[in-house]
């Protein structure tokens, strides 16, 4: 397979400097993002498929790849999903982010 065949998780055998080995604590986000997957793909619910959100994952372009974290890309890959899986739009995704970051400035400035 060529470089320009390989996708963009595929990276064995290429330069790309060192890989940070330490464990780590998971944040309250990482853990939500988990366990919103683990409920998004248990089969009583069965929105998707852990195949599926590999495949939304690999379909990242290579700067998304690159620049996400390990868990903005599951995020990334969820949002993708439910849309096309026909869970949620993307005016209803958007209108609720919107709630949110009201709720939280007005939270804010209190």
């Amino acid at each position: 397979m060529s470089d320009n065949e390989r996708k963009v998780n595929d990276v064995g055998g290429l330069p790309g400097g060192p890989i940070d080995l330490h464990e780590h604590a998971n944040t309250l986000h990482e853990k939500r993002v988990d366990a919103l997957v683990m409920l998004m793909v248990n089969p009583r619910i069965g929105a998707f498929t852990v195949d599926s959100l590999r495949r939304a994952i690999e379909e990242n372009t290579p700067q998304e790849y690159a620049s996400l974290g390990y868990y903005s890309k599951w995020l990334k890959a969820v949002r993708q999903l439910l849309v096309e899986q026909a869970v949620l739009t993307e005016d209803e995704i958007e209108a609720k982010m919107a709630d949110v970051r009201k709720r939280m400035e007005a939270e804010a400035h209190a």
